[in-house]
């Protein structure tokens, strides 16, 4: 019979996550993780497999949490511009000072070279999609509040590409009021 886990998973990933974020994929070392995770090497290739299979784990958790609060924002109230007038304020934290100096681990994870491999390319193909499907959603729901030559799909299109260009940004240490006054600029796409 096997032994119950002595570790909380979801804590392990969040652990792991910490030392790709830090280090990147390719920097990233067993030696690193399993010193972050407090696991020997057997216990964490029985509970996530390789490195690579463990990477994939907590990328896929990194961008759920993404998606859902996405999902969570761009649900909240009667107007579209509102709603993602505070989707984009809210990444302000993480894209600008010293918090949001080590950016985005999915953007940060296309930049290292881990994204030539396919399962991870594909993971961050379809974050990036899904994020600016919320938004195009969202526009498209709300369509009547724009002028008639508001084009919802470009709208997010470009919104997203502001967000990614944040996230590469944010390992500069911008000051918030900066990447406030680029997210004004953003909030032109919607009027």
């Amino acid at each position: 019979m096997a032994r119950p886990r002595s570790f909380d998973p979801d804590e392990a990933l969040d652990l792991a996550r910490d030392v790709f974020w830090q280090k990147g994929f390719q920097g990233a070392s067993l030696d690193d993780i399993t010193a972050a995770t407090g696991l020997n090497k057997p216990s964490l290739y029985a509970a996530f497999g390789d490195k690579n299979a463990l990477f994939l784990k907590v990328l896929d958790r990194y961008h759920a949490r993404i998606v859902a609060n996405a999902e969570r924002i761009l649900k909240e109230g009667p107007a579209a511009r509102d709603a993602i007038e505070r989707w984009l304020t809210s990444f302000v934290p993480f894209c600008s000072g010293i918090k949001g100096s080590r950016g985005c681990l999915s953007v940060n994870t296309a930049a290292d070279g881990a994204a030539d491999q396919k399962a991870v390319r594909k993971r961050i193909e379809r974050f990036n999609r899904k994020l600016e499907q919320l938004l195009s959603n969202r526009l498209r729901a709300d369509r009547a509040q724009f002028s008639e030559a508001f084009d919802p799909d470009a709208a997010a299109h470009a919104i997203m590409a502001i967000y990614l260009g944040l996230m590469v940004l944010a390992k500069d240490v911008p000051d918030a009021a900066r990447v406030r006054a680029t997210l004004n600029q953003a909030k032109k796409l919607l009027d």
